[in-house]
């Protein structure tokens, strides 16, 4: 037996992954692996190294080596699942994880962690079922409850999601999550509303903390439902005030890269043949213009099946950036530089690979990622047969919409009006560019049509896509499969009109941007 210890090879194999050391980690995880044989360590940590450093089925064969001396470790059970996810085989990836939750037993962070895995695996019911087993093994944890109230919420049970989070703030009284997802969960009223509550949490939390941002947007939301403007503007000014500084964004750059990308394609794009059989349908434009809800209506199909929104695509143009660009070249304006040369056959190995557990087993397939709109001269380059449809909203009512939402670390940009502004306008102007280069072959849907004509619009959305009408993708809202979009509420519900004229109620807060969208040639009357 070595004389070093366990917890000494931890350190080092720990040590050196932080420093994207792979080859020493590699090294350190084999040594603990010979001289602590019997222990997971060296086996465990060893096939999560291999795995980051991308050598897939070394990672496996790591981590089955163990297991077959060793079988029903819940930690290894669910490195071999990650493994098998990896390498795009999502039964076998699950038929992992229920095994880790057979062993779990009732051991609540056992089963918190086969949850947590089988969220990343888009396995929401599942999960709940994991969840269910946790709170009741648990039933005073309010991380707990927390995370069964969300998934209670993916998959449109909100009274039992709200119930959920009831019982998160009698555990823990004046908890900001719990209370912003109350108020997201129930339309506030002069007779029940949590504004009492939440600015009691407000006084309590510190002036510049997380909890402070999270309240003043759940405070925004229900001053809005009670028709008190002024009041749920003051709160949304803080809010995103508070998300600003916590964020490093220059808005420079993102002009930048619209500017590089325009550059790199300036003329018409050539029509090639199709080397993959794939036709998928991406979704794209500026979050809350309607995304999901277009998602949910092909999802509702029965030859389309809702991938998601996922990061394959700018994941694999990423990839192949990387295999040609020069060292140091790697920030987003370099990238955006290389986009006019890039080989599309070479985009779509890297999309399927990386897309393969997400695309379902139906004919075809969706992508709704809104932010895939920088990238539409190279879809069609990777796939010919692709459809892009791009949701435009009236340029005001988007702005309130993504101004008034919280995205947790996506979209920098939606946090200061002016800022906004600017990328509105640049995000106008690609697109405006991609229907030159591509002309006739990206679908422009307005959300306003969508909502006051359903189902001629829904018809023109399928004659695009080649695709016979369905009488359920006018039943959207029944569809049971999960969503964990911000929009997760709003699309459980039969299309309405409210939203078209929410930002009218604040059209002398909004007179600035309005301005600004103007002066670039932007109309907004």
């Amino acid at each position: 037996m070595s004389s070093r210890t366990l917890p000494e090879f931890e350190r080092e194999i720990s040590e050196r992954m932080q420093r994207r050391d792979w080859p020493g980690a590699t090294a350190a995880a084999a040594a603990c692996r010979a001289a602590w044989p019997d222990q997971p360590t060296g086996w465990l940590l060893g096939s999560i190294v291999a795995l980051l450093a991308d050598q897939k089925e070394a990672a496996l064969g790591l981590v089955e080596k163990y297991l077959a001396t060793h079988p029903g470790l819940v930690q290894c059970l669910l490195q071999k699942a990650e493994c098998l996810w990896a390498l795009g085989q999502r039964s076998a990836a699950l038929a992992a994880a229920a095994e880790a939750g057979t062993g779990a037993a009732e051991t609540p962070a056992a089963l918190d962690a086969v949850g947590e895995f089988l969220v990343y695996a888009n396995d929401h019911r599942g999960a709940l079922a994991i969840y269910d087993r946790a709170v009741a093994a648990a039933s005073a944890d309010p991380s707990l409850r927390a995370k069964r109230a969300s998934l209670h919420r993916f998959l449109g049970e909100f009274e039992l999601a709200a119930e959920d989070c009831e019982a998160v703030l009698k555990m823990s009284p004046g908890n900001a999550e719990a209370l912003n997802e109350l108020v997201e969960l129930r339309h506030q009223s002069r007779e029940s509303n949590c504004i009492a509550a939440m600015q009691a949490a407000l006084a309590a939390a510190g002036a510049d903390s997380p909890a402070a941002a999270t309240l003043h947007f759940g405070l925004a939301k229900a001053y809005e439902d009670l028709g008190e403007y002024a009041s749920s503007w003051r709160e949304l000014s803080a809010g995103n005030g508070l998300e600003r500084t916590r964020i490093q964004y220059d808005p420079l750059q993102d002009q930048a890269v619209i500017a590089r990308i325009i550059e790199g394609f300036s003329g018409v794009e050539a029509v090639t043949s199709d080397a993959t059989g794939e036709s998928p349908t991406f979704i794209v434009g500026l979050p809350r213009t309607g995304t999901t809800l277009v998602d949910r209506i092909l999802g509702s199909h029965s030859t389309v099946h809702s991938a998601g929104e996922l990061s394959a695509l700018s994941d694999a143009i990423g990839a192949v950036v990387e295999r040609t660009a020069p060292p140091g070249s790697a920030s987003w304006q370099s990238y955006a530089a290389t986009f006019g040369s890039l080989d599309g056959g070479s985009i779509a190995r890297e999309y399927l690979a990386r897309s393969r557990v997400h695309r379902g087993e139906r004919p075809r397939f969706t992508d709704k990622h809104p932010a895939n709109f920088f990238y539409c001269a190279l879809i069609f380059r990777a796939f010919p047969n692709a459809r892009i449809v791009h949701l435009t909203r009236h340029p005001l009512a988007a702005c309130y919409a993504i101004y008034k939402t919280r995205f947790r670390k996506a979209y920098p940009f939606a946090y200061d009006l002016a800022e906004l502004g600017a990328f509105y306008i640049g995000y106008r102007r690609l697109m405006a560019h991609w229907h030159r280069v591509l002309p006739g072959r990206i679908l422009d849907i307005a959300y306003e049509d969508m909502v006051t004509a359903q189902e001629p619009t829904t018809r023109r959305l399928l004659e695009y896509l080649e695709l016979p009408f369905e009488e359920a993708c006018l039943e959207f809202h029944t569809n049971p499969s999960a969503i964990t979009t911000a929009s997760s509420v709003q699309v459980r519900q039969p299309l309405y009109d409210d939203s078209l004229h929410q930002w009218q109620n604040f059209a002398l807060q909004l007179a600035p941007l309005a301005a600004q969208l103007e002066a670039a040639g932007i109309r907004v009357d």
